[in-house]
Parts: structure tokens; C-alpha cells; sequence
């Protein structure tokens, strides 16, 4: 699953890119629990990739697509847990593996000078599977739950054509089905490629 998407974003962003007026970012993310997320994880989690996609509507609009994959850990050491008549003891270890798909639109606020700040906000779903070990035994849920991620950065260009990013995004991921809602801060740093 995480090839395949991995795979298609890339793969739609070689046949979109092609037009003009475009802008594609590739950032390494740092991510901080918050919310319910953070009764799961206690730690910052340091695995993170984002791709980006603008389109430019105008010489400050654009609107385009993101996708990334940010993933949590966090060993919660020797636990006994009780549910009902079971009672189970181990190791706790607990994972989770977030991929969003989000829609976004950007406003880029002066693209006249070589540092441009932005603003953008992403609504989509994302793809969450959260995986609590306890010893032999693993609960696994996933789900699609709603997504909103505002973000606000600042791109600096170094050569024509290309620039460094810097941003913090805050992933809003709403409960589902069977997962609680999961949001997370994300520090983000990297490259865009613009034509």
C-alpha cells in the first residue's frame, strides 16, 4: 500500500508538471503528537516525507495536491492490561503510519523578491493505521478519516528555478470508525522545483 502511493503521487506529478506555472516541493517532515495523538505516542517522530504539487492559477493563487508519509513509534516498556476477564502482559509498542491526500490551495504572498511567504490549506483524507503490540498479540485499526492541514511557510529561492522551504503544518485528522481523531505538528524543511 505505501509503494503503490508512494508510486501513483509520484507518477501524477511527472504528467502534471509538464505545464507551465508549476511548483513541486519535496520536504522532509519532523512530526510532534498532539491531541489524542500524543495518549499514543510521547515522542517526536523524526520519519517524515511530503510531496507537493502547485498549480498557479494567478502569479499569487495556486491550487494543487499533497500527499506524504509520516510515521510514529513509541515503546511504552513491560504493561499489564486488563479487559474484562483477559488479562495480557509484555512489551507495549506502538505504531502508526499516516498517509494524507489532500486537495490545497496556496497563496504565495510576494513573488517578486527571492523570500516568499505562504500560506496554504490542504482538505482530504488520510489514510491512518495505528498498530498497538503487546507482547505475541497486535491490534491493528486503520481508517480514512477527514483531513484538514493549514500551513504557513516561506520559500527562498537560490537559483533560478529552484528554492529552499521551510514550513509548520498542523494535521487536523478527525475521529473515524474505529480510530480516535489522530492530529499532529509537523516542522517541515526541503526543495521546490518551479518553471
Amino acid at each position: 500500500m505505501k509503494r503503490v502511493l508512494i508510486t501513483a503521487s509520484l507518477l501524477l506529478f511527472f504528467a502534471v508538471s509538464s505545464f507551465a506555472q508549476t511548483k513541486f516541493a519535496l520536504t522532509y517532515s519532523i512530526g510532534f503528537p498532539t491531541g489524542e495523538t500524543s495518549d499514543f505516542f510521547s515522542k517526536t517522530s523524526w520519519r517524515g516525507i511530503n510531496i507537493d504539487y502547485h498549480y498557479l492559477l494567478e502569479d499569487n493563487f495556486a491550487v494543487g495536491f499533497s500527499t506524504g508519509w509520516q510515521v510514529f513509534s513509541d515503546n511504552q516498556g513491560f504493561v499489564t492490561e486488563t479487559s474484562g476477564t483477559e488479562t495480557v502482559s509484555g512489551f507495549r509498542y506502538n505504531y502508526l503510519n499516516s498517509f494524507p491526500l489532500l486537495a490545497t490551495g496556496s497563496y504565495f504572498f510576494d513573488s517578486s523578491s527571492d523570500l516568499v511567504p505562504f500560506a496554504s490549506l490542504g482538505l482530504g483524507l488520510t489514510y491512518n493505521e495505528l498498530e498497538e503490540d503487546i507482547g505475541l498479540f497486535r491490534n491493528t485499526r486503520t481508517g480514512w478519516p477527514f483531513t484538514v492541514r493549514p500551513e504557513i511557510g516561506m520559500d527562498y529561492e537560490i537559483n533560478y528555478g529552484v528554492a529552499l522551504r521551510a514550513s509548520v503544518r498542523y494535521n487536523y485528522v478527525a475521529s473515524g470508525n474505529t480510530l480516535p481523531s489522530l492530529p499532529s505538528f509537523g516542522v517541515n524543511v526541503g526543495f521546490v522545483w518551479s518553471n
